[in-house]
Parts: structure tokens; sequence; C-alpha cells
């Protein structure tokens, strides 16, 4: 009798565990179906423009699950949309400091810090990250965001930068100087440096026009060797 009770006991205790080992991922499912749920109603509110309805979601999301990447990312764009700068650089620079390389979320972060006015924390941001994508483009990204702030000469430096830095391989970084050069009304440093993105391209329409529209006389002989 005592061997038998044994046994059942063994039994019950066996049954038990395998009953709690066998709900544990059940309810891991349920959650990761709820999150993934808030997810796609979050998705579904930023499309319609409920930014609000969308706020609430995602911020229930990260409650749930801080410091998710994609969690505190979005829930940051929201609170851009919705004006709450402050609230949206906490959760952007979590984002960026769980993946500093991402250029979206550098972006992100970039532009809360614009809104919020805090352009010291801005340039910081941005010195730090121009070795983040191609050759060239962490400079440009310094000096669209440093032109927004009303920073010309840090833009201009920047500029400067980045057409050393891509050395001669694409004509971006000389047609951003032209569109730089027009924002101060520079039309010669517009007409050179629109001369030498043409030389990438020698029948680019869009910058044979504007030359054109500069008094010059348009055509593939204008394309000058960029120059640093």
């Amino acid at each position: 009798m005592k061997l038998a009770k044994t046994l059942t006991n063994i039994t019950l205790c066996l049954l038990a565990c395998s009953v709690f080992i066998g709900c544990r991922p059940v309810s891991k499912v349920k959650r990761t179906l709820a999150l993934n749920d808030i997810h796609i109603q979050a998705a579904i509110a930023e499309d319609k423009g409920d930014y609000q309805t969308a706020y609430d979601l995602w911020t229930n999301y990260v409650e749930r699950r801080p410091q998710s990447v994609l969690a505190e990312h979005r829930l940051g764009l929201v609170e851009i949309e919705l004006g709450l700068y402050e609230q949206a650089i906490g959760h952007l620079r979590i984002a960026h400091d769980l993946k500093p390389g991402n250029i979206e979320y550098i972006n992100a972060l970039a532009t809360a810090l614009l809104k919020a006015g805090q352009k010291d924390a801005l340039m910081a941001l941005l010195l730090e990250t121009t070795d983040e994508g191609p050759a060239g483009s962490g400079q440009l990204r310094l000096a669209r965001f440093a032109q927004q702030a009303g920073l010309m000469d840090e833009a201009h430096q920047a500029l400067l930068r980045s057409i050393i830095e891509n050395n001669g391989q694409s004509p971006i970084p000389y047609i951003e100087m032209a569109n730089f050069a027009n924002t101060i009304g520079d039309s010669n440093a517009e007409i050179k440096n629109l001369r030498y993105a043409l030389w990438f391209d020698r029948s680019d329409p869009v910058i044979l026009n504007r030359l054109t529209n500069l008094g010059m006389i348009a055509g593939p002989s204008l394309a000058l060797i960029p120059q640093e």
C-alpha cells in the first residue's frame, strides 16, 4: 500500500509539473499575440492620422515591453506629430542608443531635437554620427539640419566636408551646395556647383534647366570636372 501511495503521489507531481510547464508557452503566445495586435492597431491609427489613438496604443506597448526598439521609435514619431517634442526625444534617444547606426533613428531623433529647439544637443548628435551612412552622407545630414536650425556657417562647413569625403563619386554634394548657395542668394556659387554636378550627367534636364534660369546658355560643355 505504501508503495502504491508513493507512486500515486509521484504521478500527481509529474502531472502537475507537466501542466505548469505546458501552460507557460501558451501564456507567452497569448502575450505575444496581444502585443502584435497593439502594433497592428497602432499602425492603422497612424495611417488614418489618428495620432492620439496611436499614442495611447504605443504607450501601452512600451509600458509592457520597455526598450523595444520598434515601439520606442514609433511612439517617438507619434509624439512628434502631437507636438510632444520633449517626450519624443526621450523615446527616440532610447531607440538610437539601442541601435546607434540606424539612419532612420538618427533622423527621427534629430527632428525631435530640432523641433524642441535644442540646437546644442542637435549638433552634438549630428557630429557624433557623421560616419554613419555612405561617404559624405553624414555631413549632408548635418548640413540639412543645421540649415533648418538657422546655423548657416555650420551648414556651409558641413557641405564642404561632404564634398571632400565624397571624393567626386556623386553629384549630390554639389547639388546640395548649389541649393545652399541659392538659399543665401549666391548665384555664382550656385552656378559653379551646378556645373560640377553636370559633369556626372551632361544631359541632366533638371540641372540644365536650372542653369538656363540662372542666365547660362545651357549645354554639355558647361560641365566642370568636380573639385574639392
